[in-house]
């Protein structure tokens, strides 16, 4: 090797070497496509419920109530404090007493929650120091009981409207699963205490006049998946589908598919696929779509093929 082809070796090396780890010639700006952008915007059914505060424990006033949800949240309260005449508490309406300090075994003080069932005090241990807790504890965070004041402020805001649901988990007024649809004219006609799992039990009347209700949380994320903009729309989700046929949007509505059916239509009906599979045959494309409860979609060219539903 001569002297100048080694020192041209030399500075090729350098070159591809400080490329490799800096990243910064190779860095390319990454743009939202319009679909990313509308879904990171806030969506008219998230603006209206961002009127709705949780209150913090720092702003709970005594005599704030709550609605047991389960007779189990005895067990999250001190045993101390919990009168075994009366540990089956599901059901009845507590009031908040105030916040008093504990020392812990390792000497540090702790916020405990007290609530009034009657003549007597319940204690719930935060874990957390009074100033931090007054700040990070919301009425919703303490298990197995419901804000009754957040209800009453849900119900305000939401009786008598006119919405479209977005879920086909519907309930009657006892709890039980019934048929449900998707994508039709409700009329939200009660706000109601919840569950232990979802605070809020939303009652709706369709079309038709039937009865059925809704379970709601209250949040953004996370745990609160079944949140308002999750389950209802402000507006008319078939207004963005115009090219969806009667009988199709139907079936959308049930749950269900049909040969001919597009990966849209398909997903309107289903929800995402949890796993997808794509390939070619010698001369079409071909997706395989699989969901937890065992249904499959086989799609040709983007028409559903076959399924099993």
């Amino acid at each position: 090797m001569t002297k100048y082809t080694y020192i041209l070796y030399c500075v090729v090396f350098c070159c591809v070497t400080t490329s490799c780890h800096t990243g910064i010639e190779s860095t390319k700006t990454i743009k939202l496509s319009r679909s990313e952008r509308r879904q990171i915007e806030v969506s008219p059914e998230e603006k209206l419920m961002e009127v709705l505060k949780v209150p913090k424990l720092g702003e709970w006033e005594p005599g704030k109530r709550f609605l047991v949800s389960d007779n189990r949240a005895s067990l999250v309260f001190d045993p101390n404090s919990v009168n075994p005449e009366e540990a089956k508490l599901g059901g009845k309406t507590i009031e908040y007493a105030g916040v008093t300090m504990k020392t812990t075994p390792g000497g540090s003080d702790e916020a405990v929650i007290v609530f009034r069932n009657g003549s007597n005090t319940l204690q719930y241990s935060t874990g957390k120091s009074l100033e931090y807790a007054g700040k990070a504890i919301s009425s919703m965070d303490v298990p197995m009981l419901i804000d009754l004041e957040l209800v009453d402020s849900v119900r305000d805001l939401l009786v008598g409207r006119k919405v479209w649901t977005r879920s086909q988990l519907w309930y009657d007024f006892d709890g039980t699963r019934i048929d449900g649809r998707k994508f039709v004219p409700v009329e939200i006609s009660d706000v109601r205490p919840g569950t232990m799992v979802f605070p809020l039990s939303i009652n709706i009347t369709d079309e038709n006049g039937a009865p059925a209700m809704l379970y709601m949380n209250v949040g953004t994320a996370g745990m609160e998946s079944r949140t308002f903009q999750n389950i209802f729309s402000l507006s008319d989700p078939k207004e963005r589908y115009p090219g969806i046929d009667k009988e199709v949007w139907s079936l959308i509505q049930q749950g269900k598919v049909r040969l001919g059916m597009t990966k849209e239509e398909c997903k309107l009906s289903l929800g995402n696929p949890t796993d997808v599979n794509s390939g070619h045959d010698w001369n079409s494309t071909i997706d395989f779509w699989q969901y937890p409860n065992g249904s499959y979609l086989r799609f040709q060219d983007g028409l559903l093929v076959s399924f099993r539903n």
